[in-house]
């Protein structure tokens, strides 16, 4: 009840926004009805075609809702590593992780991580216009940190298998908690138990990486020996 009156301090645009994120990331687009976001929101129906003029809209909006509560993004913490020299190995574990506890944590800072997962699993009528603004940037990050990794001589298209790979392992973790409760309780998603979760999909992803690497630069060295 206090969170209630909280909420209904903060100006209507916001309240819709923050009640059309949750609701969006939590049940996806097509279950999350206007209605529904509006009673989380305390306003009525009018406000969201005043301020968003469509569901459509407000899913975009959404978005770059919650992209503005993030903490630390893969993005951010990708641009500090490289302004600090780190090697690219460093830089690519330290994204990853970043991209992980995004997706994995609770709370406002990882809707727009839990959102995006959302749209790559169940794509809206608004994907082109996401993908463009949200996702087309992320994937391109990744490409740039694992081609960096893995050197020049590895194709691209294999490149972009292991950006859906490493990015893959996240979303899975994401989507399949309930799952995961079930068959593999041990495995828990409190904050020691996400570190636990990014530093594996770190390590996995780069370990995979480095053995494409020499696969590739061996076949290299072999087609230059013949």
């Amino acid at each position: 009840m206090r969170q209630d009156k909280e909420n209904e301090g903060e100006p209507a645009r916001a309240r819709i926004l923050q009640a059309a994120a949750q609701l969006f990331a939590d049940e996806g687009y097509k279950v999350a009805s206007v209605r529904r976001i509006c009673e989380a929101a305390h306003v009525n129906v009018a406000m969201v075609n005043y301020y968003f003029h469509s569901k459509e809209e407000l899913h975009l909006a959404a978005f770059d809702y919650a992209r503005e509560l993030a903490r630390a993004s893969a993005a951010d913490v990708a641009a500090a590593s490289a302004q600090a020299q780190l090697p690219p190995v460093q830089q690519l574990r330290l994204a990853i992780e970043a991209l992980v506890f995004d997706m994995l944590r609770s709370g406002p800072a990882s809707l727009f991580s839990r959102l995006v997962a959302r749209e790559l699993i169940e794509p809206t009528a608004a994907i082109h216009k996401l993908a463009e603004r949200n996702v087309r940037p992320q994937h391109a990050l990744f490409t740039s940190l694992i081609r960096a990794v893995v050197g020049p001589a590895m194709p691209a298209q294999v490149v972009q298998k292991c950006v859906f790979s490493v990015i893959g392992q996240a979303v899975f973790y994401a989507r399949s908690r309930i799952v995961h409760e079930i068959v593999a309780p041990e495995i828990t998603y409190d904050e020691a138990g996400i570190a636990g979760i990014a530093r594996h999909i770190a390590e996995f992803s780069l370990a995979a990486l480095d053995g494409l690497r020499r696969q590739h630069d061996s076949g290299d060295t072999a087609q230059a020996g013949a």
